[in-house]
């Protein structure tokens, strides 16, 4: 049964000021899901600003965007995990205590993005794929220094444009990927937000654990102080999982921690 806690405000540490959030993804769904948030986050900030340095770099994450999508499996994969969402949570509508107006929402919300995937007939990113003006970009785009002005002309060109008319551009592509971004953002929330979270203490800087083979445990995170001298790297998969917390050393490679170092776990399972 999914376990999202639909009795209370989600407790997201996503934005919180005060902690810094690692993550590990435990399959290759979840990998390319966090992936592609990443890269929309990213391009969604560079899209801000008004330079020609901010549009080559919305450029390059949109770039990045359309290779990830370039998958010819992802489109059944995203409708696969919404349908399982669906199903999931679906189980809760006789869960006493269960937020069953904020359950309906999210149910209604993934059916919606399961439908418009459904509807569509094209592969995802089809749009941009076909614009001539980015598959150039995309062509110079492995090659360092590939889309110096030299190389470009037109690309030149398009970038001494009023910043206004950029941006405009820049906005009106990036829309063109909301029926991917929406379901994509939708269920890495869902997912990150399926878990409470547990004070655990790694002896000697190193904790480790087994996981229940049973449980769809999808994703690992752990919160630290945002002042912590130190940063977790972790490492699993469906069996089980290890985090090391290690000190930076300069130019050095890091070094793990001696002391025993509290964190907060999220063993995230939907």
């Amino acid at each position: 049964m999914s376990r999202i806690n639909l009795c209370e405000p989600w407790n997201s540490l996503t934005h919180v000021k005060n902690v810094v959030v690692y993550e590990q993804p435990l399959n290759e769904r979840v990998r390319t899901l966090l992936r592609l948030a990443f890269l929309f986050r990213q391009a969604t900030h560079r899209l801000r600003g008004t330079s020609t340095w901010d549009s080559r770099a919305t450029l390059a994450s949109l770039n990045e965007i359309l290779d990830v999508l370039g998958r010819s499996d992802l489109k059944t994969e995203l409708l696969k995990e919404l349908e399982r969402h669906q199903l999931g949570l679906g189980r809760l509508r006789t869960v006493a205590g269960v937020d069953q107006e904020r359950l309906q929402n999210i149910l209604t919300e993934l059916g919606r993005h399961q439908a418009r995937l459904h509807g569509s007939t094209t592969q995802l990113g089809q749009v941009l794929r076909d614009n001539e003006f980015l598959a150039s970009l995309r062509q110079r785009s492995n090659i360092a220094g590939g889309t110096c002005d030299f190389d470009l002309p037109g690309y030149h060109y398009w970038l001494q444009q009023a910043a206004e008319q950029r941006v405009q551009q820049l906005s009106e592509w990036l829309a063109t990927l909301d029926e991917i971004r929406a379901p994509v953002d939708l269920l890495v929330n869902l997912i990150r937000e399926s878990a409470t979270p547990t004070r655990e203490q790694a002896a000697a800087g190193f904790f480790q654990r087994a996981l229940d083979t049973a449980t769809p445990y999808q994703l690992i995170r752990v919160a630290l102080p945002a002042d912590a001298q130190y940063f977790a790297e972790i490492s699993g998969g469906k069996h089980r999982f290890s985090v090391r917390f290690l000190e930076p050393q300069g130019h050095a490679r890091p070094r793990q921690v001696e002391h025993d170092v509290d964190f907060q776990l999220f063993c995230c399972a939907l």
